[in-house]
């Protein structure tokens, strides 16, 4: 890596957990370049974060200018935050005084356990509903209250609510690759059943949302979401290892990893083990769930492929889950081919 990727993850590792690391000098423009990155990736409060943190170090020097925009930035981030919040927590009220239990998933869900939930890329309010009685409830809610509310398909529902973008969900995570999907289902029923649920706080409000050990493998599965159709994005991934440093002690890992050989994804697991120990600073003992593979080439095309956010090249991607991705590519094509028809 080139030394603004270098000091660019340094800051990074700085700001989400802490890890203060030496920062090589670097003129203006590539302070720029930094932090033009982490505007376009999400990331811009935690690597200001990291900034704060290692500011002690002498080649922690950025442009006066570029200083104090970073500040009121991370200010206006804050405040945005700080409403969005209370009408996040105001919703999720409302649907759970009518019992409709809903259940909050990424990426509010995982904002929750950093320092500062202000700085983390917040977005789409996902919300499951265990029960289809509730889920059917909360769409009809949605249509009176809420804005342009629509059926993506049989088990999503899209709305708009006091400015913010909000998906009902009737099931929790789908696959494209129906054996595969058939075996999520039955883990997600049986973990329900065996309640694996948990709490978070948001707007000093407690909310319902997804055990620790469910919603590791839900955050892999977004990541080979987006690795598939994208390319991987950096957000994710350190959600990813915010999860395992402040929920790992209550991560049930060999069952984690005998979910993930059931679906298939041990080679997406490898590579976002590989993201969290040479990118993100972790050790192998705290990725547990599988087994890291070794290799600087790859490092360096990881780390070009997190900050080309989307824009890197998606097929060398797709031998990492072959059977999800053959599947979504079938299933892009008939969806494409019947919009052609319409």
């Amino acid at each position: 890596m080139n030394i603004t990727q270098r000091n660019f993850f340094r800051l990074l590792r700085a700001g989400a957990f802490g890890n203060e690391e030496g920062i090589e000098p670097m003129s203006a423009w590539k302070w720029r370049q930094v932090f033009a990155w982490g505007q376009k990736l999400g990331v811009a409060p935690l690597l200001y974060d990291g900034v704060e943190r290692c500011s002690s170090q002498f080649f922690m020097q950025l442009p006066a200018e570029l200083d104090e925009r970073l500040r009121l930035e991370c200010q206006e981030t804050e405040q945005h935050y700080a409403a969005e919040s209370a009408d996040v927590a105001e919703l999720l009220s409302l649907l759970g005084q009518w019992q409709m239990r809903p259940v909050l998933l990424d990426p509010w869900g995982t904002g929750c356990l950093y320092d500062r939930p202000s700085h983390h890329h917040a977005g789409q309010v996902n919300i499951f509903f265990p029960f289809d009685t509730q889920g059917q409830k909360a769409d009809e809610w949605a249509k009176s209250h809420g804005e342009d509310a629509r059926a993506v398909n049989s088990h999503i529902m899209r709305y708009g609510w006091k400015g913010l973008g909000v998906e009902h969900r009737h099931r929790m995570f789908v696959l494209s690759n129906k054996l595969n999907n058939m075996t999520l289902q039955d883990i997600i029923k049986q973990e329900w059943l065996d309640g694996g649920t948990s709490h978070v706080v948001i707007d000093g409000q407690r909310i319902e949302t997804v055990g620790p050990t469910l919603y590791m493998l839900m955050s892999l599965l977004s990541i080979v979401k987006t690795t598939l159709n994208e390319g991987p994005a950096l957000w994710q991934m350190v959600d990813m290892g915010m999860l395992l440093r402040r929920q790992g002690d209550r991560v049930d890992f060999v069952k984690l990893q005998d979910w993930i050989e059931q679906l298939h994804f041990t080679r997406m697991a490898q590579l976002v083990g590989q993201v969290l120990t040479a990118l993100l600073g972790f050790s192998g003992d705290e990725v547990p769930f599988t087994k890291v593979e070794e290799g600087g080439g790859k490092v360096e095309s990881l780390a070009d492929d997190l900050i080309a956010a989307g824009r890197g090249n998606t097929s060398k991607y797709l031998r990492y889950a072959p059977g999800e991705s053959i599947s979504n590519v079938v299933a892009s094509l008939t969806h494409s081919l019947g919009n052609v028809e319409e």
